[in-house]
């Protein structure tokens, strides 16, 4: 599919999703369901931020060790051969 099919495809969608919860839709007003599922999912989506989180620094901390210790010995290494 072509891109601007796509974009003009997700605008729709996105419309269609405003007009869901807008009041006085075909529906009805849904928009204190939109609210009570945005409470509920809150702290389920701060759990899964801080684990994000929390996995990328325990990542980066496990990469600049891995650098240093390469470092490390890089510097040992020219001063091996000289004896």
């Amino acid at each position: 599919m072509h891109s601007g099919v796509k974009l003009i495809v997700g605008i729709i969608i996105f419309l269609v999703g405003l007009y869901w919860y807008m009041p006085g839709n075909i529906v009805g007003s849904t928009f204190e369901d939109l609210k009570i599922v945005v409470k509920g999912l809150f702290g389920l989506f701060l759990i899964f931020l801080g684990l994000v989180v929390a996995w990328i620094e325990y990542e980066d901390l496990k990469w600049e060790a891995k650098e240093k210790k390469e470092q490390g010995m890089k510097k040992e290494l020219p001063a091996a051969k000289k004896k």
